[in-house]
């Protein structure tokens, strides 16, 4: 019987046509890009439900019945977990985070978790309330909690992670595995290397696997583990690293003020600490901790976070650049150095203070030259104006005893002045830089008058070394010697070690002032009021202090007595603080409160 026609057709056919399908799929499942397509597809999808989080309207909603002390239901605690730091304008920007209620919530989740009933999910919204964390505009009360949600992610991980031992696992729970400091405080030291070499890649796909935003705290704390890392290498090695870190504090600032703490005290331990020019102008800057000469003022006040060595440094550092940049930028620009920086250099370790005086044409020249505008923005809070002549700047330094003035033009002598007696005010806004102020030692008054005149230097430096101001180099020399016993010191060596006090009272003795007030401590016989010193204790006191002295201006025209201390000593300022002295920002020093 044929099979071309009839049922027995029709059941051929049909069967031919299911082998032809069968094998058509069979090809269809043998193709491996297809397998990988859908199983890439299938881990998508569990992966976005495994960090799904709850609606935006959900969650605020949870988190504004939790600022408003509500009670809140189980539903409302899920959606509330990665709703902690959302600002509620309902109650003026207020954050469940900083909420007085944020222990009782926190407490909730312990037991949960602890009990096995806290949901994977709710979880993995702790963990990014945890990492949506800004410290930049933030409460002590939310940094508070902030802390305590960290330390109940700390208490719960273990729970969650036995809690997933046999199930397939999202992205982030397997990151948390790897790296298990991300919940604790030392949460970004292992990827400071990364982040110093700029291996974005790495940190993006972390970021991406936890859920940390741009905003997040985590990429401050980032700039504070890569400072503490480059402080850990060889000298070379953290030098080498200085800009970079620079760099990524400019970029995240939170922390800069610890991560210059940790720079400048590294940089102190090296050995050789010469000026590092990008630090120092970083660091001087009047938005971050400004001229440490200002210190003292209570303008400076973040240069109390570093020991008073490393103020120092710095300050030597500024002092130094002051004269580079005077004689390079300013002297130079009139051909006017006349070997004036390599002189001054040779004293640059025994400079004190500085303060730079300019003129109209400099302060005008400053928005068209960067190099003199760097140098104004340095000395944003110090530098003074000169009036009595356009294209003529100044320049004033301490060494010991003595106040040094140079000019920026040909023609113009340095004066060397006592600081003690000086006559015009050092820390004046403006002078005028003739005979009246700067150069009044033209006609007298003067202790030296610098001429620079070919072959100047040699009369310099023996001039100098009568004042008892010696090259750095013969400085140490002569302290790496014996002491010479004290009977044996010339007059010059007994007044430098122990500074004099000049007192109007006892160069007035034969004009003595009418109706006298009584003064605590005008009389070297009496006590002052506020502890048991007597004039001559006060001034030993003060003499303990390199380069600090008493200069009493009292009279009858209401003088004062004044402490001035060009090295702005904190334990002498604290000293004279307790003794009843204040501090006078107009002219930098201390004068006794009466």
């Amino acid at each position: 019987m044929s099979v071309t026609t009839g049922p027995l057709a029709s059941l051929a056919t049909s069967l031919e046509e299911a082998l032809r399908r069968m094998f058509s799929d069979w090809q269809e499942l043998g193709r491996p890009e297809l397998v990988e397509r859908a199983s890439n597809h299938a881990k998508a999808v569990f992966q976005a439900y495994a960090s799904a989080r709850p609606s935006g309207k959900d969650a605020y909603a949870a988190a504004l019945a939790f600022v408003r002390g509500k009670e809140l239901d189980e539903v409302q605690y899920d959606a509330l977990a990665g709703a902690l730091n959302t600002k509620i304008e309902e109650r003026r920007g207020e954050s469940p985070i900083a909420s007085r209620k944020l222990q009782e919530a926190l407490h909730w989740y312990e037991e949960e978790a602890t009990a096995g009933r806290l949901w994977r999910l709710t979880w993995f919204g702790l963990l990014t309330s945890y990492f949506s964390h800004d410290p930049r505009a933030v409460s002590p009360a939310a940094e508070q909690g902030w802390a305590a949600l960290r330390g109940l992610l700390q208490k719960t991980w273990p729970l969650i992670d036995r809690a997933n031992q046999n199930v397939a696992v999202p992205e982030w729970l397997r990151t948390l595995r790897e790296y298990p400091a991300l919940i604790t405080e030392g949460a970004t030291d292992e990827f400071a290397r990364d982040f110093l070499d700029g291996n974005e890649a790495a940190l993006d796909a972390l970021a991406q696997c936890v859920g940390i935003p741009e905003g997040s705290w985590f990429w401050q704390a980032l700039v504070l583990s890569a400072v503490r890392a480059c402080t850990e290498d060889t000298d070379s090695a953290f030098h080498a690293c200085i800009p970079r870190l620079l760099e990524l504090i400019r970029s995240r600032p939170v922390y800069r003020d610890q991560a210059l703490e940790l720079i400048l005290a590294r940089y102190y331990r090296l050995a050789e600490r010469s000026v590092h020019e990008a630090l120092r102008d970083f660091v001087v800057d009047k938005n971050v901790w400004r001229n440490p000469k200002l210190k003292a003022a209570g303008i400076a006040t973040a240069w109390n976070r570093v020991p008073e060595e490393i103020w120092r440094m710095v300050l030597q550092w500024v002092n130094e650049g002051n004269l580079r940049d005077f004689f390079d930028v300013l002297a130079a620009r009139n051909s006017a150095d006349e070997g004036r920086l390599a002189f001054w250099s040779g004293y640059m370790s025994q400079i004190t203070w500085t303060r730079l005086i300019f003129s109209s044409d400099t302060l005008m020249l400053a928005r068209t030259n960067k190099d003199i505008r760097a140098l104004i923005a340095r000395e944003s809070d110090s530098y003074a104006s000169l009036t009595g002549n356009r294209n003529l700047d100044a320049f004033i330094m301490q060494i010991g005893e003595y106040i040094i003035v140079e000019f920026s033009t040909v023609g113009n002598a340095a004066y060397v002045y006592d600081a003690a007696t000086l006559k015009f005010n050092r820390y004046s806004t403006s002078y005028h830089g003739g005979t009246v102020d700067l150069r009044y030692g033209f006609k007298s008054g003067a202790r030296c008058r610098i001429v620079h005149k070919h072959g100047w230097e040699w009369q310099a430096k023996a001039d100098l070394s009568r004042l008892g101001i010696l090259p750095d180099n013969a400085v140490s020399r002569a302290k790496s010697q014996p002491v010479a016993p004290k009977s044996v010191l010339t007059p010059n060596e007994t007044r430098r070690a122990d500074p004099p006090v000049y007192s109007q009272i006892e160069t007035r003795r034969t004009e003595p002032p009418a109706q006298p007030k009584p003064d605590p401590v005008r009389s070297r016989n009496d006590c002052v009021t506020v502890g048991p010193l007597t004039f001559a204790e006060l001034q030993r006191e003060v003499a303990c202090f390199s380069g600090a002295y008493v200069i009493d201006k009292r009279a009858a025209d209401g003088g004062r007595l004044w402490v001035e201390d060009p090295n702005q000593n904190m334990q002498l300022g604290l000293l004279l603080k307790s003794w009843g002295f204040r501090w006078a920002n107009s002219r930098s020093a201390w004068y006794y409160g009466e």
